[in-house]
């Protein structure tokens, strides 16, 4: 059975990192419209997908197919000293 991509988990990832749809899709090698598509979950991403995005976002593959998203981003972090 292939790993089921959390689509929510990674479009919060990708904004977490600052990143523009189009920037990550640049970094990654895809076009904006394929992850849109797999943001939305209309598409399941690959395996390659998968480690190039847990690469682009620091995390592991299990993040984005477990839906696992942090509590808050460094810049959350920073802000409420």
């Amino acid at each position: 059975m292939p790993l089921r991509t959390d689509g929510g988990a990674l479009r919060k990832r990708r904004l977490l990192k600052g990143l523009t749809i189009v920037e990550f899709a640049r970094q990654a090698e895809y076009s904006a419209h394929q992850v849109s598509q797999i943001e939305l979950g209309h598409e399941n991403a690959g395996p390659n997908f998968l480690r190039t995005a847990s690469r682009i976002l620091d995390c592991d593959i299990e993040d984005i197919t477990n839906g696992v998203i942090p509590r808050r981003s460094p810049a959350a972090a920073r802000g409420a000293a």
